[in-house]
């Protein structure tokens, strides 16, 4: 990009400038962002203001960078301060992304984008209880998180979730894990979520004609609880994968169950005692098995139907 935003007329052959004005810099990064991502939405002045502080590495800096000079090696050798990549990887990468599965959500507007924490701090502070907005990672190549405001005691704390990356967004898309996080309500200013984003949502998932009953994958925020609760119903959290046994142990069940013999029938019984739920903990709706949980707390979850078992043909 570089060598074609910025060589000379008439130039000896690969020869490029190793320094430009940021000014030229950011319009260029502007148009290829629009070009790349085939959208009408620009950089905004916000944006623009936090790329430059990015590739300065002056996070604090809040006046005109337009005549600053930055160079090839600020640009795409030098990796940013405190990162293992650089400002052109990580650039490319939220452009990737955006490309590939957040062009409606930022050609109609929804997506910040490029901001800092602090500057998120600084706009969110004053907000409701739930107002969010969404922003690139400034921490992974590739990566958008939710930042939103909760409060504690009365005090008003910024919460950033592990950011989603094309696998993420790939498996459920950015709308309906939105829809999943009850912590989210408004997006900045003081949008209702629904609102913004229902046209983004998935329709429910259909029985198909083989008799299984659909997965359904759900964000959630926080740690795993002692009880899950699904539509208003709880069930223990020792439903947890973790806690169940190993089903490779189990013998191999023959065809007709009473051809096994008394251990492998004592084993197998022992093994299928562990999977049965407590007289008082029955739960009146699937339980929820947590499907991964993340270094920041962010928690996705898996439906598990048991009557599968009487409803399903032999796999």
């Amino acid at each position: 990009m570089w060598d074609c935003a910025f060589a000379e007329p008439d130039r000896v052959p690969f020869v490029v400038p190793d320094r430009v004005l940021w000014q030229m810099m950011v319009e260029t990064l502007n148009v290829k962002f629009r070009s790349e991502v085939q959208t009408n939405h620009e950089l905004d002045a916000y944006n623009k203001h936090f790329l430059a502080q990015k590739i300065f590495d002056m996070p604090g800096y809040s006046d005109d960078f337009s005549h600053m000079m930055v160079t090839w090696c600020q640009f795409n050798k030098e990796v940013l301060m405190g990162r293992s990549f650089t400002f052109w990887q990580w650039f490319d990468g939220a452009m990737d992304l955006t490309k590939k599965h957040l062009r409606p959500y930022w050609s109609d507007g929804l997506i910040f984008g490029f901001i800092g924490k602090q500057h998120v701090h600084l706009i969110l502070k004053e907000s409701p209880s739930g107002t969010f907005l969404l922003r690139f990672s400034d921490s992974e190549i590739g990566g958008i998180t939710i930042a939103y405001v909760a409060y504690e005691n009365g005090m008003p704390v910024i919460q950033n979730i592990q950011p989603f990356n094309k696998k993420d967004l790939e498996i459920r898309c950015l709308g309906d894990r939105i829809r999943d996080i009850d912590e989210i309500l408004y997006l900045y200013p003081n949008l209702p979520k629904h609102d913004a984003f229902k046209k983004y949502y998935s329709g429910r998932q259909q029985q198909t004609i083989s008799g299984y009953i659909p997965v359904t994958l759900q964000t959630k925020v926080g740690s795993e609880p002692s009880v899950l609760n699904v539509d208003g119903n709880t069930f223990p959290a020792s439903l947890s994968p973790d806690n169940l046994p190993d089903l490779n142990s189990l013998p191999i069940v023959p065809s007709d169950i009473s051809d096994m013999d008394n251990d492998s029938m004592d084993q197998f019984q022992e093994a299928l005692g562990a999977l049965q739920i407590p007289d008082n903990e029955e739960p009146s709706n699937p339980p929820v098995f947590p499907l991964h949980n993340a270094q920041d707390g962010t928690m996705e979850y898996d439906f598990f139907y048991p009557d599968l078992l009487e409803k399903s043909p032999a796999c």
